[in-house]
């Protein structure tokens, strides 16, 4: 029985690392940091459209979170118990199971949830599924050695009030580590303005875009359509563009245009000042890509990606190299292209659609036409997607 004590500590610590794991997923991308995650490895295994979708919360706190509290009372049980701070008892055992139980049929349900309505599996999140499992296995005889005679469930509002307490530590701490969170990093404040932002993205007047301009996702009869005005070297642009990258993970009726908008007078006339003229290159780049061989999108994620490292460069034809090596883009190909009349044509439209539309700086994002403030932040966007 120690032996199996021992694994089932050991499955329990692999189970809370599961859940932290997720936990801190799911508020890294509500601020916008969630980039490339580990566990988003396909359209069909993704981590992210399972933290974002309205599955992914319950009363307002995070299921990963809640998963973490529940599982770490439970290991304390177990853990107390092996150590003899914790005496056996028929109620311990009954405590124990009932838990066990509990995380077995959750997963199971939340697995139906993942394969019906949310239609991704997340590996991290099956990972759960499949220790909950073991956990129960392992740990339903655990405890043992005492009278089953002395039960009685009256006990847990005398003897063993404390196994009650426990329980309700559950809920109370999640609550309390939640509120901590959202506040430490904004996402209280965000969610107080979603009112107030969602009236005046719904009382901002219909624009009209070329979704020809820029680079789309080609989806037929879309519900939302969805336009980002942008810029490579702006930092809120890259967090928006990770944003914007998780909402649209698991959903095929949202229609996606990105469209640049370099902050460099050099290519945009409403930009009062000229810069380098990197920032058009770039934009220009990201267009040659998707008219020569499709790679428009991967450029473009590729940028954002590397913005640490090119923020500071002034000379973007140093970037063709690397173009050619990762997407087999030929750099003659590409300088010809960017420094065509039409590409040059189509970036200046893109910035004068900006200008029209009242985009005072990057990155403006319009849903459905309209402008949506705050557009950058996850519950911004899936707050409107749901209006």
């Amino acid at each position: 029985m120690t032996k199996k004590s021992n694994l089932l500590l050991v499955s329990l610590l692999i189970t809370i690392g599961l859940f932290i794991y997720l936990t801190i997923h799911h508020y890294a991308l509500k601020i916008g940091l969630g980039g490339n995650s580990l566990c988003a490895i396909s359209s069909a295994l993704n981590c992210d459209a399972a933290a974002t979708s309205s599955f992914a919360e319950v009363l307002g706190l995070p299921i990963a979170l809640l998963g973490t509290a529940f599982h770490v009372i439970l290991f304390l049980f177990v853990l107390l118990n092996r150590v003899g701070l914790i005496d056996s008892s028929a109620q311990l055992q009954k405590t124990v199971r009932g838990m066990l139980i509990l995380s077995a049929v959750t997963s199971v349900v939340m697995a139906i949830v993942s394969a019906i309505f949310i239609r991704v599996l997340c590996p991290f999140c099956a990972g759960t599924y499949v220790f909950s499992v073991i956990n129960l296995i392992l740990g339903w005889n655990i405890i043992k050695d005492f009278d089953s005679s002395d039960f009685s469930w009256g006990s847990y509002f005398g003897e063993y009030k404390a196994h009650v307490i426990a329980l309700a530590a559950i809920p109370a701490l999640t609550w309390a580590v939640n509120g901590m969170i959202l506040d430490n990093y904004g996402i209280s404040e965000i969610k107080k303005r979603i009112p107030e932002r969602l009236a005046a993205w719904n009382a901002s007047p219909v624009q009209k875009f070329d979704a020809s301009v820029g680079l789309t996702n080609q989806v037929e009869n879309p519900r939302i359509t969805l336009v980002e005005f942008a810029d490579f070297k702006c930092p809120h642009c890259k967090t928006a563009s990770q944003t914007i990258d998780v909402f649209l993970k698991g959903k095929s009726d949202i229609h996606f245009t990105y469209k640049p908008y370099p902050l460099d007078g050099t290519c945009n006339d409403n930009v009062s000042f000229k810069g380098d003229g990197s920032r058009c290159l770039m934009a220009a780049y990201t267009l040659c890509a998707e008219k020569i061989a499709k790679k428009g999108w991967d450029v473009h994620h590729w940028l954002f990606e590397n913005q640490r490292d090119i923020i500071d460069l002034t000379d973007a034809t140093k970037l063709l190299p690397t173009f050619q090596k990762e997407y087999g883009l030929v750099p003659d190909e590409m300088t010809a292209c960017a420094d065509s009349t039409e590409i040059y044509e189509a970036i200046r439209k893109s910035a004068q659609e900006g200008a029209a539309a009242q985009v005072e700086g990057t990155p403006t994002i319009f849903m459905n036409g309209k402008k949506l403030p705050w557009g950058q932040f996850l519950d911004i966007l899936k707050a409107a997607a749901a209006y």
